[in-house]
């Protein structure tokens, strides 16, 4: 890969499939799809790799909302003129709005679907989402109308323009490498096929390197990007990894595939848990609550497992306390301690299910 050549991951956030794929296909090729969905090109014009994702289990499923989120660095809010800012779209500015304050994610909205009979409700939207964002870290986000395919080259350059403002990371500064896998197969000749995205380092063919927490000490054969062979890849890369030493079996989207040592599991620990002032809890008391009956999930990365609040403060919307999370299942996480997002995994009924950000306490 040339040089200047910048990959980038995009999320694609909306509810209506039919003109997220639209967006999806400026970005790139329609790639492998499961409850996600990718595209990926090579774009040799702006010297940029784009793989983009959308979760087309949403709105029934929300964690492939997170997952995607997790996944890419600039999401894109994704708003169907016919239906304005709906209930799904407001669901979608609260997970943007924390992973743009926790996780630095870009930011930037779309309208599209747009016919004779509801362009008048261009103007309209285009008022409405900065009164709806105000009071968030979207606040500056910009809006993007798509109604030609002069559009649609505007957007790519704008999403270029955003992840291209800070400089390129030098994968000799990151601690340790990382790749999140999100789907796994078994190629004849080759053996189990890992798919997924480098989020941090560099990852070389021939090393050693753990998958955790389902097994230690694997080797990287062969890496693949674009469908092209590669010695090395590095953040932003979308790769095929080729290893040997584990069946497919034993690995889903809790594993993460990163440098020896670099990761260790936690399922019991105190965290400070950040209430999304949006959400509107079932209990009584209005609050999160360790006294709370009600079933969560946590999302780190793309792991998901039950979680239960076992004990400490009584948390309101909008405010922050420190509570005991006890997870199902251990989930990895580096030496900093485990990050992400406590939902409400129930189908969706025009209400929010992103309940809030949480951050393990590491003494």
């Amino acid at each position: 890969m040339s040089e200047v050549e910048r990959s980038i991951t995009i999320g694609l956030l909306g509810a209506n499939h039919d003109i997220t794929k639209l967006v999806g296909e400026a970005f790139g090729s329609p790639g492998t799809r499961s409850d996600l969905q990718f595209y990926n090109r090579l774009d040799s014009g702006m010297n940029m790799i784009f793989t983009a994702v959308a979760p087309i289990a949403y709105p029934e499923k929300i964690k492939s909302l997170v997952q995607t989120c997790a996944e890419t660095s600039v999401h894109i809010m994704i708003i169907d003129s016919e239906t304005g800012i709906n209930s799904e779209i407001g669901e979608i500015m609260v997970i943007m709005d924390l992973y743009a304050q926790h996780f630095n994610s870009k930011f930037i909205a779309v309208i599209g679907g747009i016919t004779p009979t509801n362009e008048w409700r261009v103007e309209e939207i285009q008022n409405q989402l900065p009164k709806v964002v105000a009071n968030t870290s979207l606040k500056a986000m910009e809006l993007v109308v798509l109604k030609d395919r002069e559009n649609y080259q505007q957007l790519k350059q704008k999403v270029s323009d955003l992840f291209t403002s800070t400089p390129k990371p030098d994968p000799k500064d990151a601690p340790y490498s990382k790749v999140l896998i999100d789907h796994v197969f078994p190629v004849q000749g080759i053996g189990t096929v890992a798919l997924g995205l480098v989020t941090k380092g560099q990852v070389k063919a021939g090393q050693m390197y753990d998958i955790v927490p389902v097994q230690n000490k694997v080797i990287l054969r062969s890496i693949q990007k674009q469908d092209r062979d590669f010695k090395t890849a590095e953040e932003g890369d979308r790769v095929g990894l080729a290893l040997k030493g584990i069946k497919g079996d034993k690995i889903d989207r809790n594993a993460i595939f990163c440098t020896l040592g670099a990761m260790t599991t936690s399922s019991k620990f105190q965290a400070k848990v950040h209430v999304s002032p949006y959400y509107r809890p079932q209990s009584e008391s209005g609050m999160i609550s360790p006294k709370d009956a009600k079933a969560y999930h946590a999302i780190a990365d793309l792991g998901i497992s039950p979680v239960k609040l076992l004990e400490g403060e009584d948390i309101a919307p909008g405010k922050t306390g420190v509570i005991t999370l006890e997870l199902e299942k251990e989930l990895p996480h580096d030496r900093n301690g485990m990050r992400g997002i406590i939902a409400d995994f129930g189908p969706f009924d025009k209400k929010l299910r992103i309940v809030a950000y949480f951050e393990q306490i590491i003494e």
